[in-house]
């Protein structure tokens, strides 16, 4: 039986869209995730991992706890990190930080440690809720960035593991620049309730550059 996001209670919040452009699912600890499309991959694309497991911390005790749990913490601020399986731990102040797993795998890692997070001082923020996250990715992902963000996101100054809290298409974003493989990328969190508003300006922005949707299968 073909895998689709009415299978799950948790589905992305822009599924909709991905069934309009003949997305193919694939099931990632408790929800559907576009696996591929219809189509050759795209010379940029714009992957949704909005239904991925992903977490937050905030909190006097937040940062210290993360580390003790055997995360790797950033040292300053606006600053990610790689964990071994590939996710990352993005640092956004002196007492938070997001923890994003690998686009393909990781999940559950990072479902177990939003359970055991204790309170008293290192609160739980429910990010998967409250943050839609794509990840824009291709060689041409800077100039696309350039027509929606007032951020310089070239290499030379942006460059992997940096983080932005910036404006992307007038909505408040936080931009991190991946750090895995060789093709630049993107990704991005934003407010889960303009996802949909989101998704099409960026696909609509990608356009020139021959963008388009991606799936997590087709990332190599």
């Amino acid at each position: 039986m073909a895998v689709t996001p009415e299978h799950f209670n948790r589905r992305s919040f822009i599924y909709p869209r991905l069934i309009e452009a003949g997305a193919e699912f694939t099931d990632v600890v408790d929800a559907a995730v576009a696996a591929r499309y219809p189509h050759d991959a795209p010379a940029l694309g714009l992957v949704d991992l909005s239904p991925m497991p992903r977490t937050g911390v905030k909190g006097p005790g937040a940062l210290e706890w993360l580390a003790a749990q055997g995360w790797p913490v950033p040292e300053d601020n606006n600053q990610a990190a790689h964990t071994e399986s590939g996710g990352m731990v993005l640092r956004l102040g002196n007492r938070e930080a997001f923890v994003l797993p690998a686009p393909r795998g990781d999940g559950e890692t990072v479902h177990t440690l939003e359970q055991s997070i204790p309170g008293d001082g290192v609160w739980h923020m429910p990010r998967r809720d409250s943050h839609a996250w794509f990840l824009l990715r291709g060689e041409a992902g800077v100039d696309c960035m350039a027509k929606l963000c007032g951020v310089d996101l070239r290499e030379a100054q942006f460059p992997r593991g940096a983080i932005a809290q910036t404006s992307v298409a007038r909505l408040n974003t936080i931009v991190c620049r991946d750090m895995a493989g060789a093709t630049p990328g993107f990704h991005l969190l934003a407010d889960s309730a303009s996802a949909i508003w989101f998704w099409d300006a960026l696909l609509d922005a990608m356009q020139e550059f021959d963008g388009g949707p991606l799936g997590i299968h087709e990332i190599d």
